[in-house]
C-alpha cells in the first residue's frame, strides 16, 4: 500500500478492466483521474465511472485544439498512468486509424507526462496484447523472450507502441514502464458482441470448430488483469521496465470452452469442423468478422511463469466458473428474445 495519497491517471476507464482497476485505486485512497474521449453530453458511458473519479475530456490523437491542454492538466502531478485505451479491432479500424490511436495517441500521452512532470518519477503501465506473437505458433510455449511476429495491423500497432514506450524510458530516466501482453479477456464488460455471438451459434447448433478444435487460446479474466496491474504498482523493483505475459496460464481449447458453454445452455456441443481456409471464405455468411475468426483459429500457448515468479501473480478466476456467468447472462437475454418472438 502507498505511504501517501497518489494521483493515478487511467485511460480507457469505462472498459471492463478500466472500471475494475479504478475501483481498486479508489479503495486504496488514490486521487483517480480518467480520460474520456467525448464530452459527457455526447458520451453516456462516462456515467459508468465509479463515484469519485475526476474525468478529463481528451482525444489522445489531438483532434480538437483543446485536447493537448486538457491532457497536460490530467497528467500534472501523476505518479502512475494506466494506459488502457486504444483501438482494438482490425474489422473496425483501418491501418492508419490503428496507428493514429495506438501509437500516436501513446506518444501524445507520454509527451504530456514529460511536459508536466519533469522532475518526478512516473510509472507508465501499458496494456499490450499477446497478438504481438502472432496468432498461430503451434508447438511453441511463448515467453516474453520469444520472437514477436505480429500478423495483423492491430498487433503491429501494439508492438510499435511497446517500442515507443521503451524508447521514452531509455531517453527520459524518470519514466518507468510495465508492459502487459494480455490474452483475450473475458468477464463483465466483455460479453458483447464476440462472446454472445459465439454463444448464439452454439445455442442454435451452428457453431463449427475451425480445424479440429484442439488449438490453444490464451484467456484471462478482466478482474485478474486489474489485480496484476495493482501488483505492478505495489512491487516497483520487480515491475519497472519489464514486459509480462498476462494470461491465466491455462492452454484452453475451443472444444473445452464450447462444451462448457453448451452444457450450461442444455444443448449438445458442436461436433463438426471446417477447414481453416474454407472457414475464412465463409466467415461473412456466418456473421463472423476477421478478429473473431483469428481468435477461434489461433493457436498459442502463452507462458505466465514470469509474472507469477516476479510479481507473485496468481489468477483466481476460472473459465469454468466465472466464464460461465457470461453464458448464463446470455441465456437470460436469449430467453427474453424468444418470449418476444412467440408473443
Amino acid at each position: 500500500m502507498p505511504e501517501s495519497k497518489q494521483i493515478s491517471l487511467v485511460t480507457g476507464g469505462t472498459s471492463g478492466i478500466g472500471t475494475e482497476l479504478i475501483k481498486r485505486l479508489l479503495a486504496q485512497g488514490d486521487e483517480v483521474r480518467a480520460i474520456i474521449k467525448e464530452a459527457p453530453d455526447k458520451y453516456a458511458d462516462w456515467k459508468m465511472l465509479p463515484p469519485g473519479v475526476i474525468p478529463y475530456v481528451v482525444d489522445l490523437t489531438f483532434k480538437r485544439k483543446e485536447d493537448q491542454k486538457n491532457l497536460e492538466s490530467a497528467c500534472k502531478g501523476v505518479k502512475r498512468v494506466f494506459h488502457l485505451a486504444g483501438a482494438t479491432f482490425n474489422s473496425k479500424f483501418n491501418y492508419n486509424q490503428l496507428i493514429d490511436t495506438n501509437v500516436v495517441g501513446t506518444e501524445n500521452l507520454l509527451e504530456s507526462i514529460l511536459a508536466t512532470n519533469q522532475n518526478s518519477q512516473v510509472h507508465f503501465i501499458f496494456s499490450s496484447s499477446t497478438t504481438v506473437y502472432g496468432y498461430k505458433r503451434k508447438g511453441e510455449t511463448l515467453t516474453e523472450n520469444s520472437e514477436v511476429r505480429p500478423s495483423s495491423h492491430y498487433a503491429e500497432s501494439k508492438l510499435m507502441a511497446e517500442h515507443l514506450i521503451e524508447s521514452f524510458a531509455e531517453s527520459h530516466k524518470q519514466i518507468f514502464y510495465t508492459i502487459f501482453r494480455i490474452g483475450t479477456m473475458y468477464g463483465k464488460g466483455y460479453e458483447k458482441p464476440h462472446y454472445f455471438k459465439a454463444f448464439k451459434l452454439i445455442k442454435e447448433g451452428k457453431m463449427r470448430y475451425i480445424g479440429g478444435g484442439t488449438n490453444h487460446l490464451p484467456l484471462v479474466n478482466s478482474k485478474d488483469v486489474a489485480d496484476a496491474m495493482m501488483l505492478a504498482t505495489e512491487k516497483p523493483k520487480a515491475s519497472f521496465n519489464q514486459i509480462f505475459n498476462l494470461t491465466d496460464g491455462v492452454p484452453h481449447t475451443p472444444k473445452e470452452l464450447f462444451t462448457l458453454a453448451a452444457g450450461i445452455m442444455g444443448v449438445s456441443p458442436p461436433t463438426k469442423s471446417v477447414n481453416p481456409t474454407v472457414a475464412r471464405l465463409l466467415i461473412k455468411a456466418a456473421d463472423v468478422d476477421y478478429d473473431e475468426y483469428e481468435f477461434l483459429a489461433g493457436d498459442r500457448i502463452v507462458s505466465a511463469n514470469k509474472i507469477k515468479e516476479k510479481l507473485g501473480f496468481r489468477p483466481t478466476r476460472r473459465v469454468d466458473v466465472d466464464g460461465l456467468l457470461m453464458v448464463e447472462d446470455f441465456m437470460r437475454g436469449y430467453k427474453r428474445l424468444e418470449a418476444k418472438v412467440v408473443a
